[in-house]
């Protein structure tokens, strides 16, 4: 089975097994707030930036607010990065990958060594989701913060 198949399957396992009735979807903002501690199950979207993984598999991802993050850019601040371990390793095609992720959210700082396109960064992050479901997400390429330029900003044209 090729690359498109597997995804293929892949997307047609999480829709039939989906997402956990109770799961909240929370956006990017509300993980800034200070009173931000959710301990139930949620549902959060972004940018899969590959950290533990072999070929296209992937065990271990972070998960990020906009594609490029880390790529020619300081990363994120911590509250702003989710270290995400899968309930299973995913298959993906391509870094900055959009996705949706489901599981329980978990404050705590995590380092992590990334290897990008400038060579190695080390990449903290202030949450973590272990056993989490991953799906494809339907996201358009969000911008970065203001102060913080986009390296990917040449693919639009």
């Amino acid at each position: 089975m090729g690359l498109n198949g597997i995804r293929v399957a892949l997307i047609g396992l999480a829709a039939f097994v989906g997402f956990p009735s109770h799961a909240a979807q929370i956006s990017w903002e509300e993980l800034k707030a200070p009173h931000a501690s959710p301990t139930d199950q949620i549902e959060l979207k972004g940018f899969l930036l590959p950290v533990d993984y072999e070929g296209d598999k992937v065990y271990q991802f972070m998960l990020m607010p906009w594609a490029g993050a880390c790529s020619h850019t300081p990363p994120p601040p911590p509250d702003q990065v989710v270290l995400v371990t899968p309930d299973e390793p995913i298959h993906i095609e391509r870094t900055y990958e959009p996705v949706s992720v489901s599981g329980r959210l978990i404050k705590g700082r995590d380092m992590s060594q990334l290897f990008i396109l400038d060579g190695v960064a080390w990449v903290e992050s202030g949450y973590r989701i272990r056993s989490a479901q991953v799906q494809p997400a339907d996201l358009k390429a969000a911008a970065p913060p203001a102060g913080k330029s986009n390296p990917w900003k040449f693919m639009k044209q």
